[in-house]
């Protein structure tokens, strides 16, 4: 008997006021390829979302390999085997190279392989050094489904693949590429869900499913899928990542930096620092701009808002990349330009406190804008409202510093 791979128990998911999905049941073993169809707005990206953790359950729980990954009293944890992940969005970073996003979807599976082959079967060979907000709608697209196929092409062991629409923005030898890839993969013993109305996919299910009742469907058989990965150990992955987001985007400088700058200069056209004695208003104006750096929140979190990356990352990791080494890095060099503005010398503790206001005040920023992100328009959510809350421990740091 095939291995389980997938295991839905129950499943009831609310959108909104409605109720997309009730009782539903679906398990999923190695070599099953389960096309989702019906309808627009039937459940079919729900059902991929829910498997990829990124929906709450009201009822019911799901299985990966036999594992607990989330259930509706709340208890979540990564799965335990990697696995592929396309969304009808992409999850795609417009400033990340093709190259370095299919590299850190092969870190993610603790592996690495020459990509120049997987690149050229899709027409992506010459586009490989290129940031993706370069490519074309379709080209974008094959970036997502190849990042979605990539665990299972890596691997010899089994692998679940969810992909949300695959086929659409596809060219015809695209399209044929996919589904011969999919044939393959099943024949290896990885297992698929696919949302699709496209007749194409259709033909290339072992199930077809409705939501309701699902059709068998009998596959001849094809060359198996040599898998392509070779062990390679990663540590830090988020970390790294999100280093090297802020590196070819400038992020943290303009977003963060840029913010800080214009709170000293708006300070300095105000007020003459030569004019002031009272040395708790010099340490505020010094440790406003790491302040104000902070409230600008973390940069890679605004940058994963595009596309949904931040969602596509949140099914893989419990930890998103993040702004680690710029708020410390950055509040001491804002602190220490501060000093030598308004206090006419380098304070080296002033500057380490800096550094620290303006690392807590990104992470208390960070953990509200990440609590908003899952919801449908977090744009739209007022919890930044709360945010002048932080000016109380601001000034009792003031307060403190202006002993020093």
């Amino acid at each position: 008997m095939a291995p389980s791979l997938l295991s839905l128990v129950d499943l009831e998911v609310r959108r909104g006021m409605s109720v997309v999905l009730s009782g539903f049941n679906l398990e999923v073993a190695s070599r099953d390829v389960v096309v989702l169809h019906g309808k627009n707005g039937a459940g079919k990206s729900t059902v991929i979302e829910s498997c990829a953790r990124l929906l709450p359950l009201e009822k019911g729980s799901i299985h990966h390999h036999g594992s607990l990954v989330v259930d509706s009293e709340g208890r979540r944890s990564l799965a335990k085997q990697p696995f592929g992940l396309t969304l009808q969005s992409n999850g795609l970073l417009g400033d990340e190279t093709v190259e370095n996003h299919l590299s850190t979807v092969c870190s993610l599976s603790a592996m690495k392989t020459d990509l120049l082959p997987i690149l050229e079967a899709y027409g992506l060979a010459h586009r490989r050094y290129d940031r993706i907000g370069q490519l074309s709608g379709g080209q974008a697209r094959k970036v997502a489904v190849l990042a979605g196929l990539l665990p299972a092409m890596l691997s010899s062991e089994p692998r679940l693949i969810l992909l949300d629409e695959p086929d659409t923005g596809l060219d015809e030898n695209a399209l044929a590429e996919l589904i011969s890839n999919i044939g393959q993969l099943r024949e290896a013993g990885h297992a698929f869900v696919i949302a699709s109305h496209h007749p194409e996919m259709m033909k290339c299910a072992t199930r077809l499913h409705d939501l309701e009742s699902e059709t068998i469907q009998q596959q001849t058989k094809c060359q198996p899928w040599q898998a392509l990965g070779i062990h390679e150990k990663v540590s830090l992955l988020s970390t790294k990542t999100g280093h090297r987001y802020l590196r070819s985007t400038r992020a943290g400088m303009a977003r963060n930096g840029l913010t800080a700058l214009l709170v000293l200069g708006t300070l300095l056209a105000f007020v003459d620092p030569a004019s002031l004695e009272n040395p708790t208003l010099l340490v505020g104006f010094v440790l406003a701009s790491p302040f104000a750096a902070g409230l600008a929140g973390d940069p890679v979190v605004h940058l994963m808002r595009e596309q949904r990356a931040a969602d596509w990352w949140r099914a893989h990791v419990n930890r998103l990349p993040a702004a680690d080494f710029l708020a410390p890095v950055l509040g001491f060099l804002l602190t220490a330009l501060g000093c030598v503005l308004f206090l006419d010398g380098i304070n080296w503790k002033l500057s380490l406190l800096g550094s620290g206001v303006l690392w807590a005040t990104l992470l208390c920023v960070r953990f509200i804008e990440l609590s908003t992100l899952r919801l449908a328009r977090p744009n739209a959510v007022f919890v930044r409202l709360l945010l002048p809350i932080l000016i109380l421990p601001w000034a009792l740091i003031v307060e403190y510093a202006a002993t020093l």
